[in-house]
């Protein structure tokens, strides 16, 4: 019997590393980028037939308002006003923006470029050039690993005014979010927006970005405090850092099932 569990503790494990991911560059701009212009429109005018609620973030991640779009053409895409009048005010000076949405249980973003005003059916909107590429990451797609636990990669939060006011031990990363761990409850709240997180990861990539509180949990209680599970789910990240960080999760998986024999440099 004791054979027999062991043969099945090593099939489950087998299968496990089976699903692990294993991407070549290639496959990754494959799988989470669209580049076809028909694709791409395909895609915004699915927004727009269901008229999902798309976050226009800008100036680096501060600013941001729910729009819909209007309209997808060969060259242009058009998207409604904010509610606030200053928001209208202050995108157009934005030289970027970038528009996060779901469809059909799927994140989608794009960046845009040169925001501006445009007449649109006899009303105000706002446009930008239609995008080069369009990222979709499917949830289930959205590999976690754990990060080391003896030399913690350093999760920093900033706030309004720039300065720094908390820096933790980051427990998990994925394209879609990161994990910390804190000791005490931490002052945050579920639903809060951060406006800018950094992650410095080996190999020279940098995570630097909004984001959204998305659960504080307890997970166990100690002498010197009680530990907490902190989420946060990436609000503007640019779509070459997400390209960064799966490569960066599909090294480190390979580097543990022994496929990668390099280290962190």
């Amino acid at each position: 019997m004791s054979s027999m569990r062991a043969a099945m503790r090593g099939w489950r494990r087998a299968r496990k590393a089976d699903m692990l991911p294993s991407l070549s560059d290639d496959e990754i701009e494959e799988r989470y980028f669209l580049r076809g212009r028909m694709e791409i429109l395909h895609v915004l005018n699915e927004l727009i037939h269901y008229r999902e609620p798309v976050t226009v973030y800008f100036n680096g991640g501060h600013d941001f308002f729910q729009t819909t779009l209007l309209e997808a053409r060969a060259d242009t895409v058009v998207f409604d006003l904010s509610g606030d009048p200053e928001a209208n005010r202050r995108l157009p000076v934005s030289t970027s923006c970038v528009f996060v949405s779901h469809l059909n249980g799927i994140r989608v973003q794009f960046s845009g470029s040169q925001p501006g005003r445009i007449s649109w059916g006899g009303s105000d909107a706002f446009h930008v050039p239609l995008p080069e590429r369009v990222m979709r990451v499917q949830r289930r797609e959205s590999y976690r690993i754990l990060l080391p636990v003896a030399k913690p990669l350093m999760l920093k939060l900033f706030a309004a005014d720039g300065s720094l006011p908390g820096e933790w031990p980051a427990h998990d990363l994925s394209v879609g979010g990161v994990g910390f761990t804190a000791i005490g409850l931490p002052a945050l709240e579920v639903g809060q927006e951060i406006g800018r997180m950094q992650l410095a990861l080996p190999w020279q990539i940098l995570i630097d970005c909004a984001a959204q509180v998305r659960h504080v949990t307890q997970t166990s209680e100690r002498q010197d405090g009680s530990r907490y599970r902190v989420g946060l789910s990436f609000t503007d990240l640019a779509p070459a850092t997400g390209v960064a960080i799966q490569r960066f999760i599909t090294k480190i998986e390979h580097q543990r099932r022994g496929l990668d024999g390099g280290g962190f440099s």
